[in-house]
């Protein structure tokens, strides 16, 4: 065993346990540090591999909490921006277009910060429930092309107002679907080839443990206080993808 290994399975343990608590960024975590050990599309093939796991067992633990009919917007629209992502993996400099998801990340979270005033009172600003349809679609195609496609699809969630079970419970039914999906292209591209393959499920024992510290933590916080987390999350990814790009 490398040090390489050992540092990629701490990697993994850790974004695993983080997307246990909040329900998300383990594909965001793998793909800060994974392109500059692999091959960008190495990476991503890797990511969406040990991904897929994380999500269906994070999935199992909430699924009496999801609402499918928040979830199959989001998946119409991530069956465009797939194709497009994975096409993009090959083509297109990620650079500009990572800094431009950072901009739209920002400008969401001072979108929904900024409190309606409706008479004396005020109030959480909110969306409705079409939007899941472009979100999906820009998850999709970041997701397809850097595996970092979950910030659209959080500020949506974010933006519904779900409490932390549904939000986490219709978060995992979009990225195990979509990440799947996701898989597929991948192999048919020729980027998910058997080595990668194999190079990636020896992480993924790593995944169980994670989820479940994670869930242990992440169901006793209070309902306020998983907000702000997420809100902080977002805010940090949005921050970076602005001024360091891909």
């Amino acid at each position: 065993m490398t040090t390489e290994h050992v540092l990629l399975g701490a990697v993994v343990l850790a974004a695993a346990t983080i997307q246990g608590v909040i329900g998300f960024a383990f594909g965001l975590v793998l793909m800060g540090v994974l392109p500059r050990l692999v091959p960008l599309g190495e990476a991503v093939a890797i990511t969406a591999t040990c991904g897929v796991f994380v999500a269906a067992l994070i999935f199992w633990r909430y699924r009496r909490h999801v609402l499918w009919g928040e979830v199959v917007p989001q998946l119409a629209g991530a069956a465009i921006g797939l194709p497009v992502g994975v096409l993009a993996l090959k083509h297109v400099d990620p650079d500009p277009c990572v800094r431009a998801l950072g901009v739209l990340i920002l400008l969401y979270l001072a979108w929904t910060l900024w409190p309606r005033s409706t008479g004396t009172t005020t109030r959480r600003r909110r969306i409705a429930r079409p939007w899941g349809f472009p979100a999906g679609i820009v998850a999709g195609a970041f997701g397809g092309a850097f595996a970092t496609g979950g910030p659209p699809v959080i500020a949506y969630g974010t933006a519904r107002g779900y409490n932390p079970k549904t939000f986490k419970a219709v978060l995992q039914g979009f990225f195990v679907t979509a990440t799947a999906a996701h898989l597929g292209l991948l192999a048919n591209a020729g980027i998910l080839t058997r080595d990668v393959l194999l190079r990636a499920v020896v992480f993924v024992p790593l995944v169980p443990l994670g989820t479940w510290l994670g869930g242990r933590y992440g169901d006793r916080l209070h309902p306020i206080v998983f907000r702000r987390l997420v809100l902080a999350a977002l805010f940090v990814l949005g921050l970076d993808y602005l001024v360091n790009g891909r």
